[in-house]
């Protein structure tokens, strides 16, 4: 072996210095780069130009157990306030009788304002990362302010609890749990957006039917602990199931940040939302009363409530199956023409049959608003931004609904029923408008004008 190497080490050419082996400094380094040919190059791969990845789950079983949470959520909150009229209609006949309606409307829309107007601040906290405090202190207090309502016997008591309490504690839900919603679903996210309002629907037909039935057998006080009862029930299951997908961290921005507004799109479809609820809540809420005021019996008026929510949730659900496939505003827009259209001829209304036809179609016509209002602002600015702009949007959207039921009352007392309809439904026609000026602004950029928006 030794022999070998030796030999083969002896056999092996002698090493001759080439161009190739030589050290170059950088001016050689240079001319080899400009003798190289341009076509023969290849340039390494950048980033730019390229669409990331969309990871949003769109499904899966902590998906729809976030669904569900926020169902459940939604029935306790916005199903509850829902069934306003029917606490209408008893307090002016009852507890309350001494005071006016418009009067008692503001309890009402204090607690419906509330679910939307302190939104902004809670939207940012759930930006910076506070969502499960939130939650949890929402949930305890909603809870014990519904059962001090069976305590209530004076009208402060009433608008102290029933409206501020519950209002501020359910507005700790609403804006965060539609961005959370948004976190799982994209491509669905106009049947998550659906479902979670049919919850509201649900909680709308229920809780009316039950207060019905129990406040005859049980009393008023009993017929609210047993509401109070439902709703600890159903939070419980919300705070078990609802998460973030993605952790919360501090952001950049003031806690009141109203950059978003830059955008035209997007403050024009706040405006819009704005006056359409003027009118929204206008019908749930007198429904009942008017129907009794005109001789209806008083059993067959509290279920036009439930009877229009129902049919709401059914319109909610399709409608956000719809929408995944027609865009949100192309659905919102021609059934806010019809909400109209209801409202014109709601005051004509004497018969049962008559309201019960009414009932049904306002709950079908306004169900898609209800359920996809807040969806276009997913695509109306940047995506860091969407809790501040559901913030903005879900604020705007609560001083309408605190004002909007107290002055179709003072209309309706001081110009008749025919003047409140055609207020109320003048403000939602307004909104509609504005809300076509939104989607035209918006369908500018797209290859058609019948396009999914």
């Amino acid at each position: 072996m030794a022999s070998l190497d030796h030999s083969e080490r002896r056999e092996r050419p002698p090493y001759v210095p080439t161009p190739e082996s030589q050290s170059y400094d950088e001016g050689t380094f240079k001319d080899l780069e400009k003798s190289l040919p341009v076509e023969k190059c290849t340039a390494l791969p950048t980033l730019e130009g390229l669409t990331p990845v969309d990871d949003t789950p769109d499904g899966g079983l902590q998906a729809w157990l976030v669904l569900f949470g926020a169902m459940c959520i939604a029935f306790t909150t916005s199903g509850y306030m829902s069934a306003w009229g029917v606490f209408q209609a008893y307090y002016e006949n009852s507890i309350l009788q001494d005071s006016t309606p418009s009067t008692i409307a503001w309890i009402g829309s204090i607690q419906q304002s509330f679910l939307y107007i302190p939104t902004l601040i809670f939207s940012r906290l759930l930006d910076m990362g506070y969502f499960r405090t939130m939650l949890t202190t929402a949930s305890v207090v909603f809870v014990v302010a519904t059962f001090l309502i069976a305590q209530c016997h004076v009208y402060w008591q009433f608008l102290l609890c029933q409206g501020l309490l519950t209002g501020v504690a359910a507005g700790v839900f609403s804006g965060p749990v539609i961005a959370i919603l948004s976190q799982w679903f994209r491509k669905r996210r106009g049947l998550a957006l659906g479902l979670y309002a049919a919850g509201a629907s649900l909680g709308g037909t229920v809780l009316p039917i039950t207060a019905k039935a129990l406040i005859p057998t049980i009393g008023f006080p009993w017929t609210i602990r047993v509401i109070a009862l439902i709703i600890m029930f159903g939070l419980a299951l919300g705070n078990l199931t609802i998460k973030q997908r993605r952790s919360s961290s501090l952001v950049k921005g003031s806690l009141f940040d109203f950059s978003p507004m830059r955008s035209h799109a997007f403050l024009v479809y706040c405006f819009a939302a704005f006056f359409v609820y003027l009118g929204y809540y206008s019908f749930t809420t007198y429904v009942a009363a008017l129907a009794i005021n005109i001789g209806v019996s008083t059993s067959f008026s509290f279920y036009l409530v439930s009877i229009c929510n129902a049919c709401s949730g059914v319109s909610r659900i399709t409608s956000g199956l719809t929408a995944d496939r027609t865009g949100a505003m192309n659905l919102m827009i021609p059934f806010l023409a019809l909400s109209v259209v209801v409202y014109i001829v709601w005051p004509f209304a004497r018969a049962e049959v008559a309201l019960l036809f009414v009932s049904i179609l306002y709950g079908v016509s306004i169900g898609p608003f209800a359920s996809l209002f807040s969806s276009p602002v997913l695509d109306l600015g940047e995506k860091d931004q969407l809790g501040r702009r559901i913030g903005i949007l879900m604020s705007m959207v609560g001083i309408a609904m605190l004002v909007g039921a107290p002055i179709t009352g003072a209309v309706d007392k001081s110009h008749g029923p025919i003047a409140m309809g055609l207020y109320a439904g003048s403000m939602m026609l307004f909104g509609a408008i504005l809300m076509t000026i939104v989607r035209h602004m918006k369908v500018k950029s797209k290859p058609s004008y019948w396009c999914k928006i």
